[in-house]
């Protein structure tokens, strides 16, 4: 489970003295890994009646104190309930897959004689990674006129957000034109490619050489770097033209490429 994505809502939500004080699940989740959902609740001077856990409106768990047994787990595809580290405040998942993403709701039921009910819920995404860092490829125009590049990620899940870095500094709308797509694989996984254009003369650009990035990201985490395009100015007055093969850049004229490895931090 990713510690960094954890969710925590601690608030009252009141029926009656029936109420929820706490309420945990992971915002994301890693294919393969465990996850402990969490209902705390405050009863005031109302008796239990049932703890339901449901996934996209579907129960998949339950809790009765009054019956035998007082646990139940239903089938339900993603989900591998271990009722053995299950409890009346939570519950254990394991070998979550890609079916266990959507939206986790834990219900808390009151006894007569007030029948309160309280819930809440929480979105849960899974991630998968990109394998492999971004690429570059495009072409840049005689000297005065604009860079025009584009940046794909590898395959993930969600789709990779894609930023631009020129001399390490993050662009901005200001700087160039960005235009992303997101294309949806088969396998459930996700790719980004994302168009840029750059005017050479601009003078939002800093003086001097530029070193060109494109870094991808998956809930504000930078989870790799791509290749790094240096680009000597002034160019000269011809087109130069970058072709991508097996993740490398070639030019005989003005552009060198430098490699930095792709950095995976999840």
């Amino acid at each position: 489970m990713l510690g960094e994505a954890l969710w925590f809502i601690i608030f009252p939500v009141i029926s009656i003295g029936l109420k929820i004080t706490r309420f945990e699940v992971p915002s994301l989740v890693v294919p393969g890994d465990s996850a402990i959902l969490t209902c705390f609740y405050d009863l005031g001077k109302e008796k239990l009646y049932s703890v339901k856990w449901y996934k996209d409106h579907v129960e998949f768990f339950r809790f009765f104190p009054s019956l035998s047994p007082q646990y139940m787990a239903f089938p339900a595809p993603g989900l591998d309930i271990d009722l053995s580290k299950s409890s009346p405040n939570t519950v254990y998942l394991r070998n979550l897959t890609l079916q266990s993403e959507g939206q986790y709701t834990c219900q808390v039921s009151a006894d007569e004689p007030y029948f309160g009910c309280v819930q809440v819920h929480r979105d849960v995404v899974v991630y998968i990674p990109p394998e492999s860092s971004p690429l570059i490829y495009g072409e840049v125009t005689e000297y005065g006129d604009n860079l025009t590049v584009r940046c794909s990620s590898a395959k993930s899940k969600p789709a990779a957000n894609l930023s631009w870095y020129v001399n390490d500094v993050l662009m901005d709308s200001a700087t160039i034109r960005d235009t992303q797509e997101v294309i949806r694989h088969p396998d459930q996984l996700e790719s980004s490619s994302s168009s840029i254009s750059i005017p050479l003369t601009s003078h939002h650009l800093p003086p001097g050489d530029l070193r060109l990035t494109c870094a991808a990201s998956i809930a504000n985490v930078v989870t790799s770097v791509s290749e790094e395009l240096l680009i000597n100015r002034p160019l000269p007055e011809k087109v130069l033209e970058l072709k991508n093969r097996s993740g490398h850049f070639r030019s005989d004229l003005a552009l060198t490429m430098l490699v930095i490895a792709g950095v995976f931090c999840v």
